[in-house]
């Protein structure tokens, strides 16, 4: 098989170089807060109005607090009870990975605050699944690509 030093010394290389990079690409990818297909961006060129704008963002007794990050958004439905025992609830029910988001946590996606009161296996990470009514709705919110939104934290409004 590998009869010389040199053979083995380069297969030791190879191995130890893509362990070693692993890492790293997982950490480009993440701090690289991919976009989903056909998505338009705006922004404002001047941060100081869009940190105002955040902050004017009042839905069902919450404003926009502190942002958590880019997570990938993802839909299900199937109704029944969540993981916290409370029924689902369109606009309301999110799963996600109670390590980044414990029960009870209170976010903005959007417009919209929603409370975590569900697990998926599947959910890991910076990942939130929404709860839909019907499974068509569901889909269609990753019809076109893999979904990625900014989260903040709600906070209750004064």
């Amino acid at each position: 098989m590998l009869k010389t030093w040199k053979e083995k010394l380069s297969v030791v290389f190879a191995l130890a170089l893509v362990i070693c990079s692993f890492p790293l690409t997982a950490m480009a990818e993440e701090a690289a807060a991919p976009i989903g297909k056909g998505e338009i961006l705006e922004y404002s060129l001047d941060p100081e109005s869009a940190k105002a704008e955040e902050t004017k963002t009042v839905s069902q007794g919450y404003t926009k607090g502190a942002s958590l990050g880019t997570f990938q958004i993802v839909g299900y439905s199937g109704g029944g009870l969540t993981y916290s025992g409370a029924p689902t609830q369109a606009n309301h029910t999110i799963a996600a990975d109670l390590t980044v988001l414990p029960l009870g946590t209170k976010v903005f996606v959007g417009d919209t605050v929603y409370t975590v009161e569900d697990i998926g296996s599947a959910v890991k990470g910076k990942m939130i699944d929404i709860y839909f009514s019907t499974m068509d709705e569901a889909r269609a919110l990753t019809r076109a690509g893999r979904v990625y939104r900014e989260v903040f934290v709600a906070v209750p409004a004064k």
